[in-house]
């Protein structure tokens, strides 16, 4: 920035978003949304087996966005622990992201079926633990009333009878099943960011410095609760999709890409605004430095403990552990592991090596757009391998078809979920100013030197 601006040039209320530039896109994403939320439905509750294939892509796109809104809530909480100035320019924008948890709560519904004792055929193909569940309890001895005591009269699900007090569904004694935990994480990360949200547009109508002081205290108290929902979510959903399976840094993994993915969202949002016309005098290149610094550091961070995990597996060579990773280095998913080696860690992190691709809007853009790609592959190779074990061989014509189809059914979940997520957040975009406007630092941020 070439000269020093004053916040009373600005305008008083602030800026909002200009929507005749993105009614054409509102009403795509609009379509989109709703058209696969419709198809959606529609094969959940024919069921069968596509029902049962779906469910894994349905899992895998909502974790893609659940992952980056997530992360957007870990940015704003840290920089109002951090009572951070620089990011006070671009904070609305993960501040209105927060706000994305509701809708994403009700597509996650039909996956969940809370409160549904008796739970649909996908939920026992995507979380093997509960078909066997149903399973047990339809066939339980004579006299055996409860499903714990029916896991243990039952030989071969000794692991589930240990892991029962966690891995069940419904209340069961202290611990909430994975069907209410879904509903507690969404429950208190929204929390989590709508509190964060009134504090920041109360502070716009006043410009009293007291909110910030309010978020600041809040934050600190709510990042524990955020690291508890982050790695909890990751377990329920992903880990335990092999109740065999365990791993003590999997919830470490998931957030390190949760936060990164989540900045490279920011940084695409915040420059497709710019680009627009929006942002002026507000973001300039010093803000997209730093930005790309920390999306730099989280890509190291990731492959620290991607790595870390991967060795203290390896190293220690036990057959329940050592599964993840043997159903992931064979049978066609080694392309995708060494991939994630490279994409994931070592094409972008030499890229961001210049100052210079930090600083220029269109590189680091371009990077962004590449780690959030780069993010669902490594979902994609969390997940889909569990709906198959291993990729297809085309040895008839059935497997052709059932690869199309699933590869279908993986672009169709991860459009209605980018339909609905996009709709909402031009919404919120429209619907609030795009920055802090009255935030006593706004002019520090604005005037920022990295």
């Amino acid at each position: 920035m070439s000269h020093h601006v004053s916040v009373t040039t600005l305008p008083p209320e602030g800026e909002k978003l200009q929507l005749a530039k993105f009614t054409s896109w509102r009403s795509i994403l609009m379509l989109t949304g709703a058209a696969g939320v419709a198809a959606s439905l529609f094969l959940f509750f024919t069921g069968g087996e596509a029902a049962n294939s779906y469910a894994f892509s349905y899992l895998f796109a909502l974790e893609v966005f659940f992952t980056i809104t997530a992360g957007a809530t870990f940015w704003v909480l840290l920089h109002n622990a951090s009572n951070s100035s620089w990011g006070v320019a671009i904070r609305r924008i993960p501040e209105l992201m927060t706000q994305l948890f509701l809708p994403l709560f009700f597509l996650a519904l039909p996956l969940f079926m809370p409160f549904f004792p008796n739970k649909p055929e996908w939920m026992g193909h995507v979380w093997e633990w509960v078909g066997i569940h149903a399973q047990v309890k339809e066939h339980a001895p004579v006299g055996v009333s409860s499903l714990r005591d029916a896991l243990a009269a039952t030989h071969d699900t000794a692991v589930l009878y240990k892991k029962f007090p966690y891995l069940h569904n419904g209340m069961t004694g202290l611990m909430p099943g994975m069907d209410i935990r879904m509903i507690l994480f969404f429950g208190l990360l929204l929390l989590t960011g709508s509190k964060l949200l009134s504090y920041s547009l109360s502070q716009d109508k006043t410009g009293a410095v007291q909110p910030t002081y309010s978020a600041r205290r809040f934050s600190c108290g709510m990042l524990p609760v955020f690291a508890v929902c982050s790695t909890f979510a990751g377990i329920d959903w992903v880990m335990s999709m092999n109740y065999t399976w365990f791993s003590t840094m999997f919830g470490v993994n998931i957030f390190a890409g949760s936060a990164l993915a989540s900045m490279a969202a920011v940084i695409l949002i915040v420059g497709t605004l710019v680009k627009t016309g929006h942002f002026r005098h507000i973001v300039s290149e010093e803000h997209f430095h730093l930005m790309g610094k920390l999306m730099h550091a989280f890509i190291i961070f990731w492959a620290y403990i991607a790595f870390s995990q991967f060795f203290l597996i390896w190293y220690a060579n036990i057959p329940e552990e050592t599964q993840f990773y043997a159903i992931r280095n064979t049978a066609g998913w080694w392309y995708f592991s060494l991939a994630l080696v490279f994409l994931h860690f070592a094409v972008p992190f030499v890229f961001l090596l210049k100052r210079n691709a930090k600083r220029n809007l269109n590189a680091v853009m371009a990077v962004a757009a590449f780690v959030i790609g780069v993010h669902m592959l490594e979902l994609y190779w969390m997940i889909i391998p569990e709906r198959g074990r291993a990729l297809y061989e085309f040895t008839s014509a059935p497997e052709i078809a059932k690869f199309i189809r699933d590869l279908l059914f993986d672009g169709l979940a991860l459009l209605t979920f980018a339909g609905v997520y996009g709709f909402f957040l031009i919404r919120l975009l429209s619907k609030h100013s795009l920055y802090p406007c009255g935030d006593p630092r706004l002019e520090e941020s604005i005037n920022v030197v990295s």
